[in-house]
């Protein structure tokens, strides 16, 4: 029975689809047939059981004796304990990778996807709103739920919070990516991974670097459900080479061609509301060993240095009670 050694735990929209297929190059690397099994992922609201280990190996059969095996499903990143623990107990020692993303900019990446993938975020609504219902949604401390999951992506954009059991149970067999950089550097960021794997880097240079599910915005709804069926039915899910033609072509007809922006206000509330847990993020994962951190976490976390030497301190969600606080897309989900 083959089960993954290597698996991409999170988080959505923050380049987990391109970091799949990019090691899924690899010749030590097998990977799933599908990138999110999301087998543990019941686990994440509140469920107990898992399904039969069979369906999970299935994934698996494929796989002639590489090195890892590998599967992404970046909702285990949020499912804390219950989903390491379970982890544990299945997979032993695998290694994990956790990609993060500026909080903000996934916000809206998730805002944008949630609504081009015909869920129960109305077209119409405006992001303001769809904010203003994700905080509350924070601010009562609600659980991560089928009816929340919409609303809760600010929630788990507070990755301090739900970071620090992933990085003391797997300690040097996880490590942490960030999707600017993977934007930046694809290369660079494989070939570290690569390293830290103990697999061949100098494969690496004849990959091919592309972007993979990139939130797009659709005029025809009707088009995209026929897209996205072709796509879970797996009957193009798989073939690359027919894929990629068949996509260009889908993006030309059907894309919406008046891009949407987020309102500056918006980002100022949201990187106001952030700015601390990041600062927060930023001190655990030095402390961890991580020092090439992204800007938004450098910045916020010289944000907080001075504020802490001007004696000010911000509420986090419990303290501010009911009050609001103050205040384009590589990678996927």
């Amino acid at each position: 029975m083959t089960l993954p050694n290597l698996v991409i735990a999170g988080v959505g929209k923050a380049g987990t689809t391109s970091l799949f297929w990019y090691l899924s190059q690899h010749p030590d690397i097998c990977a799933s047939d599908e990138k999110e099994i999301r087998y543990f992922a019941g686990l994440t609201e509140g469920g107990t059981e898992l399904p039969p280990v069979e369906t999970y190996e299935r994934h698996f059969r494929h796989c002639r004796g590489e090195r890892y095996a590998m599967e992404a499903s970046p909702q285990y990143f949020h499912g804390g304990a219950p989903v390491i623990q379970a982890m544990r107990r299945l997979l032993g020692r695998p290694r994990v990778v956790i990609s993060l993303r500026d909080p903000v900019e996934r916000l809206w990446s998730q805002f944008r996807f949630t609504k081009s993938r015909l869920g129960p975020v109305p077209e119409t609504l405006s992001f303001e709103a769809y904010v203003e219902r994700s905080e509350h949604i924070w601010r009562e401390q609600a659980p991560l739920t089928p009816e929340t999951r919409p609303w809760w992506h600010l929630a788990g954009g507070v990755y301090a919070d739900h970071i620090e059991p992933w990085l003391e149970s797997f300690g040097g067999d996880l490590r942490v990516v960030f999707a600017e950089h993977l934007a930046e550097d694809p290369r660079a960021v494989v070939v570290d991974l690569a390293r830290w794997l103990g697999i061949d880097e100098v494969c690496v240079r004849s990959f091919t670097f592309s972007i993979e599910n990139r939130t797009e915005l659709v005029r025809s709804r009707l088009l995209q459900r026929v897209a996205l069926f072709l796509n879970r039915e797996r009957l193009l899910g798989g073939r690359r080479r027919l894929k990629a033609p068949l996509r260009r072509a889908y993006y030309a007809l059907n894309r919406r061609r008046t891009p949407e922006t987020m309102d500056p206000a918006t980002r100022r509330h949201l990187e106001e509301l952030f700015a601390p847990h990041n600062a927060r993020l930023a001190s655990i994962l030095r402390a961890h060993g991580y020092e090439d951190l992204p800007a938004w976490l450098r910045r916020d976390e010289g944000r907080s240095t001075l504020e802490r030497g001007l004696g000010r301190h911000r509420l986090g969600p419990a303290e501010r009670g009911g009050d609001r606080g103050q205040g384009e897309d590589r990678g996927g989900a």
